[in-house]
Order: C-alpha cells, then structure tokens, then sequence
C-alpha cells in the first residue's frame, strides 16, 4: 500500500514539474521573443594619450550608439577636463591614471568634445572623422 501511495505522488510531482516547464506545447510565451527586452548597451572607453591636438584621443573619432555610455581613461602624465561642446556633459578633473565618470549617449548624431585644460585637444563621437585641432601658440592662446 505505502508503494501505491508513493508511486501516486510521484506521478502528481511529475505531472506539476511538466505542466510548469510548459511540456506539451501548443501554449504561447508569456511574452513574445524580444519585445518588453531593452537593447543591450555596451561601455565605450576612450584613452586620452597626450595634450595636444586630435590624436589626444585614442580612438578619435568615437563610435558610440544611443544607450552606451562613454567614460575617459587619463593616460597621460596631466590633469585633463573633457566636456561635450553641446554642453550636455561636464566630466569633471580627470587625474593621470584616473577614470571619468560615465555619460550615457543620447543619440548616435555626432557631437564634439574638447579638454578645457587644453583647447587644442578635440575629439568627435560619431562624427565622420576627428575635428582639427584649433591652432594655440605656446601661451595657450588661438593664433
């Protein structure tokens, strides 16, 4: 008897554990493949090897799609401050062998950035190729 009573709940078991994997199909998803599913959003570094000009950046220009977000790693020897020229992110004092905040792209149109440290280093993301550098005598001046 005992057999008959186990034999019967393991079968009850079985039956609950293929009902709740969905074992005979004809049933339909709860939701539907890749709909309610956010776009995986990548992280993009952008070195920064130098001071000066548009090859401060590595890689210049930037790609980057809506979504991912974009941090600069100082590589070089001096302070660096990057901001986007549109205004929409100020990353703050980058210290040699520190790592900016992050900012996330709003949407894959090209937009410039510059170091305010050091004028002449600009850089593009999504643009179709690095920007030239403006021309600043030693002083730190336009000529």
């Amino acid at each position: 008897m005992r057999a008959h009573v186990w034999a019967a709940s393991l079968l009850v078991a079985a039956g609950a554990l293929l009902a709740a994997c969905g074992g005979g199909g004809g049933g339909s998803p709860t939701a539907p493949s890749g709909s309610n599913n956010p776009p995986a959003s990548n992280s993009v570094t952008v070195s920064v090897v130098s001071s000066t000009g548009n090859t401060a950046y590595q890689p210049n220009p930037v790609r980057a799609a809506a979504g991912d977000t974009i941090t600069f790693r100082n590589n070089d020897a001096v302070l660096h401050r990057i901001v986007l020229d549109d205004g929409s992110a100020d990353l703050g004092d980058i210290a040699p062998g520190a790592v900016s905040r992050g900012f996330t792209v709003r949407a894959a149109t090209a937009v410039n950035f510059h170091c305010t440290i050091h004028p002449s280093m600009v850089g593009s993301i999504n643009g179709n190729e690095a920007p030239e550098a403006p021309c600043i005598d030693s002083y730190g001046y336009a000529c």
